[in-house]
């Protein structure tokens, strides 16, 4: 900044190099605040382009120095001008001198002290691109401009911005030091020493060198002058454009500091209170007593009850101590949390746009543990989470509703008074704009894909909505995947037909032995978010008829957002292609022809797929060690064969699953080409087995119902025509199978037959019972007769003894072949030739041709 020694000097300009022990203070002491990396990107180009003037709320030397050393290590472009902020303390003698003369001079020359407004010298450094700052709410400046009549530092940039080519950027931001939430009521240290929204000087510094190694820079959305200027009519005063700008920046800080602190806090009890004296359930509470002043009595205590089964009891301490007490865990087990910051970036940036509602999968008890905890790590402040009421054991239940947990039961029937007194906790916090988190699916996912949407939670935020209780709602979906689940085991004994059990205090002490082995690493993605307003305007669905289509839109979102990890393409191609053994080639060849067909969908993948044949032999490592997969070795050691025993194939199924939704599709069409005896495989009966499968799967998979299902079987077909497996027949426009295809077609066929032998074990069972004169455990039935089947050869898939399939078997059957079976003789008859017919059908496709 050359034009600082020809123009005058004055005691907030910071454009010196500080002296050896100054730097070494001032950097080191600095130097642990962390900032928002997402934004240095933009900081570096705005710089390039124009000039940036930071903004922030309140006057602060400390503030200042902070930023200005700060920005400095960094590399970022640092403001060298504080706007009327006296620096004098620590500027070097020699520039504290060169002031003290300059303003002497002036003085006496002149009458007056200098202006920098006056003298050019603000003018000039902007022109110039000098970074700087200024802030938004100054009592002090406030007296200049009012009394004073001086300039005010928004207009003096909206005019300097007129006589400017390049354009002023100006970045709101803000720092934090402690992320405790705001309360509404003040206390004593509030009063003496300064509100957290503006602390005093005495009550900064011990903020700062308490809380400092947490302190943390957060930037508000840049606002380009330039282009606003443009876009306001000239007629327009310029005073009124400057009171608009300074209520944009100070909304944008303050947005920003609710994304990271969240909203002011009440009390638990004023909660309670607010929900229970709501007129509805009081209202309801005087009907159901009817008159009688004992039950009335009964029933509040009933409804106060209830809220303290219910309502969480955030305390920011425990927050705090579960935080550490997660990073020694994860640590301890796994070996990193694989989270996108420019998604994160995304998620705090729309988390300022209205009630944040995050709908994460669900497939283990870790997912709310390592969700929230990347969201406090990344300064989001953690949303109230809906959690089940079997977490609420001690002492677990205790920390969780300390931490944000609010509980809810499994049904609400039978029980009005919990409905209403629920439903008002809910509307309560998105009153109070505290951000949500449910699992859509409901409960836990044992198979290893998405469960079809639940929407009783959901149904309770769109009335609470409609009810005005929130603008609008914005939905962010996550993934969250696992190289190795914790509860692998138990949920491979509850698809054997295990009961669940129940989580206790005993469990959890039991699950010491998970600190023994290792785990991965746990992905974390985010979808798109979007809000409920914006979804509605674009569907043209009304409020009330929106409830089921959005369910599916998020479900989807999340299978969209899936990654794929190592683990789980490994697993598709052993249980696809090499189900009997493999060499590391074959199994290289047959990842790497996935590969293809996920880069050719753009799907998602880990970053560790760029090292590929590195991350396949690690993957087999990692699958011998877990004693999945076994191998023999051959006598000259040349090569060697690797297999997976049968009991241990359901083990890879979980894996294969968790990204089944990306071939699914594929794997009908190429079901639909192997059966049948016929050498020409017609367009309209690929349709007609297309449509079938969709529907017996209905329970199953999670499908894109934004397409027409002719579009989606022209899409496979031509994917399928281009890797040569399928071949156009001449004259009646249908297909022909390569040789090509006879070899790798099986592969995708697969990826859906052990769902096929599952459905096919249950309408042998069905059958079979309605022979029987003896009706006893349909499912009990089920697995005796798949684990006979896979023991006879009937059956190739050992993982299609499963009592999740065998269940939603269950429900397509009694829905869709057996209604009104049991109405008349007739429709009996008729309901067990469908019955029959589903069961020969179901042979038929799930024994094609390999």
């Amino acid at each position: 900044m050359n034009f600082i020694r020809e123009k005058p000097f004055y005691p907030f300009v910071l454009d010196h190099k500080p002296g050896y022990f100054l730097s070494w203070f001032l950097y080191r002491l600095f130097k642990l605040v962390r900032l928002d990396e997402n934004m240095t990107g933009d900081l570096k180009r705005m710089h390039r382009e124009g000039t940036v003037v930071y903004a922030i709320k309140y006057r602060g030397q400390l503030d200042y120095l902070l930023y200005h050393y700060r920005f400095r290590r960094g590399r970022l472009p640092y403001p060298k001008i504080s706007f009327d902020m006296n620096m004098s303390l620590v500027l070097p003698l020699s520039q504290l001198m060169r002031v003290i003369k300059f303003h002497l001079a002036y003085f006496f020359k002149n009458g007056s002290l200098p202006s920098p407004y006056k003298t050019g010298f603000f003018r000039d450094a902007i022109r110039q691109g000098t970074s700087s700052l200024i802030c938004l709410v100054d009592p002090k400046g406030f007296e200049k401009r009012f009394i004073h009549a001086e300039k005010d530092h928004l207009h003096f940039l909206i005019e300097t911005q007129k006589t400017m080519e390049r354009p002023i950027y100006i970045v709101p931001q803000l720092i934090l030091y402690k992320k405790t939430p705001e309360k509404e009521h003040p206390n004593l240290l509030d009063i003496f020493f300064g509100f957290k929204d503006k602390p005093g000087f005495v009550r900064k510094i011990g903020l700062f060198f308490r809380h400092h190694r947490q302190a943390f820079i957060d930037f508000g959305r840049p606002l380009d002058l330039k282009a606003y200027m443009e876009s306001q009519p000239e007629s327009r005063p310029a005073e009124e454009i400057t009171s608009e700008i300074r209520q944009l920046l100070i909304e944008s800080i303050d947005g920003q500091k609710r994304v990271i602190l969240g909203p002011i806090m009440k009390s638990r009890q004023q909660v309670k209170e607010k929900v229970l004296g709501d007129r509805e359930i009081t209202g309801t509470i005087e009907k159901m007593a009817a008159g009688n002043g004992k039950r009335l009595k009964q029933l509040r205590k009933e409804a106060g009850a209830n809220f303290d089964e219910i309502a969480a009891d955030y305390n920011v301490a425990y927050v705090q101590f579960f935080f550490m007490a997660l990073t020694w865990f994860w640590k301890k087990i796994y070996q990193g949390i694989d989270a996108n910051p420019q998604e994160l970036a995304m998620v705090r940036d729309w988390a300022r746009k209205g009630n944040v509602i995050y709908i994460p999968s669900h497939k283990s008890h870790i997912d709310y543990l390592v969700l929230n905890y990347i969201f406090v790590l990344n300064h989001v402040h953690m949303p109230r989470v809906a959690a089940g009421k079997n977490l609420a054991f001690w002492p677990m239940g205790h920390i969780f509703r300390k931490s944000g947990a609010f509980f809810i039961r499994r049904t609400f029937k039978g029980a009005p008074l919990y409905s209403q007194v629920f439903e008002r906790y809910i509307k309560v916090l998105l009153e109070e704009g505290h951000p949500l988190e449910f699992f859509i699916e409901g409960g836990r996912s044992r198979s290893g894909k998405l469960i079809l949407p639940k929407t009783g939670f959901l149904s309770i935020l769109l009335k609470a909505k409609q009810d005005g209780y929130c603008k609008d709602l914005v939905f962010v979906p996550a993934s969250i995947s696992y190289d190795r689940i914790l509860e692998e085991k138990s949920y491979l004994k509850e698809l054997g037909g295990t009961e669940k059990k129940r989580e206790s205090f005993k469990q959890m002490i039991k699950a010491r032995r998970f600190l023994k082995r290792k785990y991965g690493k746990i992905y974390i993605r985010f979808g798109e978010p979007f809000s409920l307003n914006q979804y509605l305007d674009e569907k043209e669905v009304l409020e009330q008829e929106s409830l089921k289509p959005l369910a599916s839109q998020l479900i989807r979102s999340i299978n969209k957002t899936t990654l794929v990890i190592p683990l789980s393409l490994t697993a598709s191609a052993i249980l696809t292609k090499h189900r009997r053994g493999f060499l590391l080639h074959e199994l290289t060849a047959t990842m790497e022809m996935l590969l293809g067909f996920l880069k050719t969908y753009e799907i998602p993948m880990a970053n560790t797929f760029d090292q590929f044949e590195k991350t396949v032999e690690e993957t087999l490592a990692l699958l011998i060690n877990r004693k999945i997969v076994s191998f023999l070795e051959d006598v000259d050691g040349a090569e060697t064969f690797y297999y997976v025993d049968e009991e241990k194939k359901p083990e890879l199924e979980y894996y294969k699953n968790s990204i089944i939704h990306c071939f699914i599709g594929h794997a009908f069409v190429a079901v639909s080409l192997l059966t049948g005896k016929e050498e020409i495989k017609t367009h309209e009966s690929i349709l007609t087995d297309y449509g079938f499968l969709r529907n017996l799967f209905k329970n199953e998979f999670i499908y894109n119902v934004d397409e027409e299902i002719s579009t989606e079987v022209k899409k496979i077909t031509v994917y399928f025509l281009e890797k040569l497996f399928i071949t156009r027949a001449n004259g009646n426009g249908g297909y022909t199978l390569t040789r090509l295809g006879f070899d790798q077609l099986p592969m995708w066929a697969a990826l859906a037959k052990t769902f096929l032998e599952s459905y096919w074990i249950a309408a042998r069972s069905f059958i079979q019972q309605e022979k029987s004169s003896k009706k006893g455990d349909i499912l009990k039935n089920m697995n005796y007769m798949g684990l006979r089947f896979h023991k006879l050869g009937l059956i190739d898939h050992m993982e299609a003894i499963s009592r999740l399939s065998f269940k939603n078997a269950i429900r397509f059957i009694n829905e869709d072949i057996l209604k009104g079976g049991e109405e008349s003789e007739e429709d009996t008859r008729q309901a067990r030739k469908r019955l029959g017919q589903l069961s020969h059908r179901l042979y038929e496709l799930s024994h094609y041709r390999a």
